[in-house]
C-alpha cells in the first residue's frame, strides 16, 4: 500500500514538473527578423478572398510561415495557417452592415489619411483565443501589434459614415490589431469580431 502511494506521489510530481516545463517553453519569447515586420501593405480585399478583413495591413508572407513554425514546434498541435497573413482593420461584415454607403475607394482614402499607408505596427506578443467547438476546443493563435493608426482610421470612418446620415451607425469600438497565424480549423473568418477581453498574451514577440 505504501509503495503504491509513493508511486502515485512520484507520478504526480513528474506530471507537475512536465506541466511546468511546457508552460515555461510556451512563455519564452518568440522571435522575428526585423525585415518581416518593417514593410506592410495597405489593401482592400474582395469578398471572395479568404479572411475577415475588407481593409487590411499585410506583412510579408514569410512572417506567417516563420511564426507558424515556432508555434507548432512548441505546441506540437495539428493546426492550419491562413492562406494570407493580414491584419484586419475593417471587417467585410462591418462594411456591408454600416459602411457600404461609402465606396471602397473612399474607405481606402480614409485609411491613408489616418496614416495607415506608412504604418509600421510594433510587435507585442503571441497569444491565443480558445472557444468551445463541436466536440473539442477551437484555438486561434495570433501575433499582436501596437498600431495607433487603426484606431484613428476607425474613428475617422465613423465620422465620415455618420456625416452621410444613411443606415446603421458604424461604431469604431476597441479593435485589437492582430495577425492570425494558426488555428485548429481553416475557418479564420469565424473568429471575428474579436472581443478585446479575449486577447491575451502567451509570450513576448521580440524583433531580432
Amino acid at each position: 500500500m505504501r509503495k503504491a502511494a509513493i508511486a502515485v506521489v512520484a507520478l504526480a510530481v513528474l506530471g507537475w514538473l512536465f506541466w511546468r516545463s511546457v508552460q515555461s517553453t510556451l512563455a519564452e519569447p518568440y522571435t522575428v527578423d526585423a525585415a518581416l515586420v518593417s514593410e506592410w501593405m495597405l489593401a482592400l480585399r474582395a469578398p471572395d478572398l479568404p479572411g475577415p478583413g475588407f481593409v487590411v495591413l499585410q506583412p510579408p508572407d514569410q512572417l506567417r510561415a516563420h511564426l507558424f513554425n515556432q508555434i507548432f514546434n512548441r505546441t506540437m498541435e495539428s493546426m492550419t495557417s491562413p492562406t494570407v497573413a493580414a491584419m484586419p482593420l475593417l471587417l467585410h461584415a462591418e462594411y456591408r452592415r454600416a459602411v457600404a454607403v461609402l465606396p471602397p475607394d473612399e474607405v481606402l482614402q480614409i485609411a491613408e489619411e489616418a496614416g495607415l499607408r506608412d504604418e509600421v505596427p510594433a510587435p507585442i506578443c503571441i497569444g491565443v483565443v480558445r472557444r468551445p467547438g463541436a466536440g473539442s476546443t477551437r484555438q486561434l493563435y495570433y501575433a499582436r501589434f501596437e498600431a495607433p493608426g487603426v484606431a484613428r482610421f476607425r474613428e475617422a470612418l465613423a465620422r465620415r459614415q455618420g456625416a452621410a446620415g444613411v443606415g446603421e451607425p458604424f461604431v469604431p469600438g476597441e479593435f485589437p490589431p492582430i495577425v492570425p497565424i494558426a488555428a485548429s480549423d481553416a475557418n479564420f473568418g469565424s473568429w471575428w469580431p474579436l472581443d478585446p477581453t479575449e486577447i491575451d498574451c502567451l509570450a513576448p514577440l521580440v524583433v531580432e
